[in-house]
């Protein structure tokens, strides 16, 4: 088994590292389920109680998203020099905040606030800092902890949880609960240790001085690139897929029904995919195994272009959704194996906020083609594209020699 840069032969977590992941495991799937598994659902109570179309109602996720790549690189920054469990409790408090404003609120102004000044960098903290909580414990065994940290289990329960609120109790008392669980967030951080005792990763220096690596100097090596354009390639794929699986499902003249099934199998093999390449990374390390799951997906991308019947096509989706769901571990893993642990917040903050274009820009392109084609294949073509040629550049680079440890950050970026 592989083991992390910076941990000697022989080396072991220290006793309180698994109830850390614990906290990071609760953080991290609180924060998506209270927006991403949640926001669709209450869309059309939000229209009527705004008086607005759902074209404007949508626009809470996009002020998320943009909130969270302007964020994430600032949080990544100040996560190696304010303590994490002041952060932590900071970002859990900003979601409290912000369903608290969305429940008495009545104001579309102050519905946009709440998502994007509240809620965003609330969730830009949930984003970045579980995974730097565990890389900072983990030692050992850090792909599998990453793995089931990014285990988003309430993704898959909170739709069915907030569909019977909002029927059984209205939007206001929705809100109140999405609330109510941020704060069972604020209390579980006050049980958080920024870090072991005795910690000193590669590139540790004296008290006061930023240890890792500076952005600038993350942004000049290839091996950085090489990892975010594979981690942008996964993350694509998954957007594009999530948003046009049904009428891509209908394009193929299957019904929207099967559509939303193939959707759920995507999401359900998921969680499997986190656990299952965390071990991976584990055993085959960071480099590879991000290789591994951006080329296989690419090659089942490539078989949707047979329009296979339902059964297949939920395989095959199911599949895809396992390996996309595993680039969340993996990526996180790669990151802390090849730039330290310490440099690990900075350079997910950074990725979160190049990966922003992509996210947004994919899913009107995919629509585009589609438009003018009457095809999706013009968009599986160019997702398998990306995802072979970001992958096959991985697999190359694992065969050179690895770089030097980190060196010191020349500046607080």
């Amino acid at each position: 088994m592989l083991q992390a840069e910076d941990a000697p032969p022989g080396a072991k977590n220290h006793p309180a590292a698994p109830w850390m992941a614990v906290i990071a495991f609760i953080n991290g799937n609180i924060v998506l389920a209270c927006i991403y598994g949640t926001f669709s659902v209450l869309l059309s109570a939000v229209g009527v109680r705004l008086h607005v179309s759902s074209a404007l109602s949508t626009l809470g996720i996009p002020a998320v998203n943009l909130a969270i790549a302007i964020c994430a690189p600032v949080i990544g920054v100040l996560a190696a020099r304010v303590s994490l469990r002041l952060l932590m409790l900071l970002g859990a408090s900003l979601g409290v905040a912000g369903f608290l404003l969305l429940a008495l609120t009545h104001s579309y102004p102050l519905y946009l606030a709440a998502y994007g000044l509240l809620i965003g960098p609330g969730m830009a903290v949930g984003v970045i800092l579980p995974g730097t909580l565990v890389t900072r414990w983990f030692a050992v065994n850090r792909g599998k902890a990453l793995g089931l940290v990014n285990t988003t289990i309430g993704m898959a329960l909170m739709p069915l949880a907030i569909n019977w609120m909002l029927h059984r109790h209205g939007l206001t008392e929705s809100y109140l609960m999405l609330a109510g669980l941020s704060a069972v967030s604020v209390v579980v951080n006050l049980f958080v240790i920024d870090k072991p005792p005795g910690y000193n990763p590669a590139g540790a220096v004296e008290k006061g001085a930023v240890a890792g690596m500076s952005m600038a100097a993350l942004l000049r090596l290839p091996r950085f690139w090489v990892l975010l354009f594979a981690f942008i390639a996964s993350s694509t794929g998954s957007v594009v897929l999530g948003a046009h699986m049904v009428p891509m499902a209908r394009s193929w003249n299957l019904t929207a029904t099967q559509g939303a099934t193939m959707l759920a199998a995507m999401s359900l093999m998921g969680i499997a995919g986190t656990l299952l390449y965390g071990w991976v990374a584990d055993r085959l390390g960071g480099m590879l195994a991000i290789a591994f799951v951006v080329l296989v997906p690419a090659v089942l991308w490539l078989l949707l272009l047979a329009h296979p019947p339902f059964i297949a096509a939920v395989l095959l989706v199911g599949l895809i959704g396992l390996n996309a769901a595993g680039i969340l571990p993996v990526f996180s893993y790669a990151l802390s194996e090849a730039f330290g642990r310490e440099s690990f917040s900075r350079a997910y903050g950074v990725a979160n906020l190049i990966n922003l274009p992509f996210s947004v820009l994919c899913v009107p392109a995919a629509a585009i083609i589609f438009a003018r084609t009457g095809s999706y294949n013009g968009a599986i073509i160019a997702v398998a594209i990306f995802l072979g040629a970001t992958g096959l550049v991985a697999f190359t680079t694992t065969r050179r020699r690895r770089p030097a440890a980190p060196v010191l950050a020349e500046s607080l970026e």
